[in-house]
């Protein structure tokens, strides 16, 4: 461990994974490949109720379901991690929350993140991963969308113990998809205990690249190009954000793997951005051709500038907690229990590669 990082996560997400890929499966492989902290999916928890409690309701948007069960399926995997002496970063996603108008649609989300405070209590994790929300209904207005997160930050206060917010902005949010609107909603919100996740994949995904386009890269950025509308954007977000507000950051990397229109009828298929199919599908790790080459000889496509990424988040004087957060498909769905092994340990070696290229440029 490098004094760049002072924790080292991974997150447990099951988008793209086998079935097979269960939750202490995978909290084994984290602990096995030398990460100190997990970063819990909530599907991922659900599954493993599910296995636990046969018969187990999922939790809806109001929060309702088998929430006793889940609690008690969140306690056994709490015990897991401290058998395993890793700790719980964070749990997420907690999305489509911020900006409703209807005051019906505002209680029930309320009521899901009182039911989400319990489980993140059983897990022993003080810390809560909210998406910017995808839903073009919600209001556009910052001081509506600060509003719900000032209240949902100000109950995450008074638990106990007390609960952090980490806003995260999604390169498909309908209002919030840039790191420049996760921090103005900050600003508005005004909160201690919220501040952000920043994230190497959704920064580039609006700033650098367009997967949709012949060459992955941005059609016309206002800076003229995608490397310097990337770097005026950079620039600005190491002289911009406090260090003190960026509660944890998530590396990872994009793939040009996928065919434009392969992807966008992907997307067409799911009902989804694009934006969002390449998240869930073409996330590799930054260096993933050096540190897990393909038997095939094929590369892994992984073409995002990450560590300019990284170089802007520390000249903000942040030194915190990391979180490797992957997404690759064609390779996860495969039922093979080693898989999830072989992604962590692919991430240690991945997040070295990149401390020695961040100490080369002087961190």
């Amino acid at each position: 461990m490098s004094n760049i990082a002072t924790k080292l996560a991974y997150s447990t997400d099951s988008a793209g994974m086998h079935p097979s890929h269960t939750l202490p499966l995978k909290l084994r492989a984290i602990a096995e490949a030398g990460f100190d902290q997990a970063e819990v999916a909530f599907p991922d928890l659900e599954a493993y109720a599910e296995q636990e409690y046969p018969g187990y309701q999922k939790l809806d948007d109001s929060g309702k379901g088998d929430l006793d069960k889940l609690v008690q399926a969140s306690e056994k995997i709490w015990q897991l991690c401290e058998a395993l002496d890793i700790s719980i970063l964070a749990v997420h996603p907690f999305s489509q929350f911020e900006g409703y108008e209807d005051k019906e649609k505002r209680a029930i989300r309320f009521e899901r993140a009182a039911a989400w405070f319990k489980v993140l209590k059983a897990l022993n994790c003080q810390m809560l991963q909210v998406g910017s929300t995808p839903d073009e209904s919600t209001s556009s207005d910052y001081d509506v969308i600060a509003r719900d997160l000032r209240q949902l930050a100000d109950e995450a206060a008074v638990q106990k113990p007390p609960i952090r917010i980490a806003y995260e902005l999604w390169a498909w949010g309908a209002h919030v998809n840039t790191w420049e609107h996760i921090w103005e909603v900050c600003k508005r919100v005004d909160r201690p205990n919220f501040g952000l996740c920043l994230d190497t994949f959704q920064i580039c995904a609006r700033a650098y690249a367009d997967p949709t386009s012949s060459d992955g890269l941005l059609r016309n950025p206002p800076a003229g190009s995608a490397n310097t509308q990337l770097a005026s954007s950079l620039k600005m977000l190491s002289t911009t954000v406090p260090s003190e507000k960026i509660f944890y950051f998530q590396i990872s990397d994009g793939s040009r793997k996928v065919a434009p229109d392969a992807l966008k009828a992907s997307a067409e298929e799911q009902g989804i951005d694009p934006l969002y199919a390449w998240s869930n599908a073409w996330r590799p790790l930054p260096y993933m051709d050096t540190v897990c080459p393909r038997a095939d000889r094929e590369s892994w496509g992984g073409y995002l500038p990450v560590a300019d990424v990284c170089e802007a988040v520390l000249r903000t004087g942040w030194r915190g907690p990391w979180s490797y957060e992957v997404f690759y498909q064609e390779d996860m769905s495969r039922e093979n229990l080693n898989i999830p092994a072989k992604w962590t340990k692919a991430a240690w070696s991945s997040h070295e590669l990149l401390v020695k290229e961040l100490k080369e440029h002087g961190f």
